[in-house]
């Protein structure tokens, strides 16, 4: 019998604002991005940097999120994300605040550019336009105008790899050590080939992410993680809840080994409607492996369904790339699956109204 995944009458009923086409094109993105901000004239001593203040929300914060899990490869100052109205208190005149909307419309990220010309920070703005953008040339804030034509569906986390590349290559143009790390043809070249090797046209029976999809039908997923991974499961968490209309939650190795594992017994009725997802990694050190092993042992002794997701790169930076590829597309899969339009954020939409009245 064939998959409703092989089916594209399937696509074009659910998916109506074509966030496939978004999504087939992260390579494109990140290089867009990338490219955005190093032929940009930023005009900012980054010398006088001390430490580094990100400001974004949901899809907008999640390129930090990715560039906090692999930090020692990139960062050459302390770096904290700010998911809220205000900075940190010690936000000051040696604080580059990167403030990164989208939209150029996040409520929050607009308070803290406030915040952040009050405080006389070094401020950098990364949008495509919006109320942002105005304030930025208001108050003569140095900002990357991003191009957003290979988002075709125009939802900020179906545009991530545009901010994910903007940011990266920001971060390098401050660290220049950091370029050894980075070749942007070889990710974009992993990407492209990750994405044709699950794409819509690869059957079900030859598509992991499809059958993975398939698997976690109607189940709330806990994603675990480590080290540079990381920032991959916090990534996937906000696909999977948004895209696919679904519980998702991620906890860190070893952290979890010292608390979750306690609380997975109760409710009992959890572990029929809830899936357990580890990104192992061949260049996690010895014992995170090991931890990693005996975790999922105790999970399968509890009666919980447990997928082991190990990528193939034998590179860290490729090794984020390419599980950040398989874990979007199996959240876009995921929320067919579910019968749900990825595009979609109806409670969302409706907690805005109710904020806004």
């Amino acid at each position: 019998m064939k998959s409703p995944l092989d089916d594209p009458r399937t696509y074009k009923q659910l998916d109506t604002f074509d966030i496939y086409q978004s999504l087939s094109k992260v390579g494109r993105q990140l290089e867009s991005g990338w490219q955005d901000v190093q032929f940009a004239n930023i005009g900012i001593d980054f010398d006088n940097i001390q430490n580094i203040v990100f400001a974004g929300m949901g899809g907008s914060s999640l390129p930090a999120k990715i560039v906090k899990s692999i930090a020692p490869l990139i960062l050459a100052h302390p770096f904290e994300i700010v998911e809220n109205y205000r900075l940190p208190a010690y936000a000051s005149t040696n604080t580059l605040v990167i403030l990164c909307s989208y939209s150029g419309n996040t409520e929050e990220t607009l308070s803290c550019a406030q915040d952040a010309t009050r405080r006389g920070c070094l401020t950098l703005t990364l949008t495509t336009g919006g109320k942002l953008k105005d304030y930025s040339i208001s108050e003569h804030i140095p900002m990357v105008i991003l191009d957003d034509k290979f988002n075709p569906s125009k939802i900020p986390r179906s545009g991530m790899g545009i901010t994910t590349g903007a940011l990266i290559s920001l971060l390098i143009r401050i660290n220049q050590k950091a370029y050894t790390h980075f070749d942007i043809k070889d990710i974009s070249h992993l990407i492209e080939k990750s994405v044709d090797a699950l794409g819509q046209n690869r059957p079900f029976l030859e598509n992991p992410a499809k059958n993975l999809a398939q698997k976690h039908k109607d189940q709330g997923i806990l994603i675990f993680s480590a080290n540079h991974l990381d920032g991959v499961s916090q990534v996937a968490t906000n696909f999977i809840q948004e895209s696919s209309k679904a519980f998702a939650a991620h906890f860190g190795i070893p952290d979890l080994n010292h608390h979750l594992l306690e609380g997975m017994e109760h409710p009992l009725s959890m572990k029929d409607n809830t899936s357990v997802i580890i990104l192992n990694s061949s260049l996690y050190p010895e014992i995170i492996q090991k931890r990693v092993q005996i975790t999922k042992d105790i999970l399968l002794k509890q009666k919980y369904h447990v997928t082991v997701i190990k990528p193939e790169s034998d590179n860290l930076v490729l090794q984020v790339f390419e599980s950040l590829v398989f874990l979007i597309m199996f959240s876009y899969y995921l929320s067919i699956t579910n019968k749900v339009n990825p595009g979609n954020n109806l409670w969302v939409d409706h907690f805005k109204a109710k904020l806004f009245l």
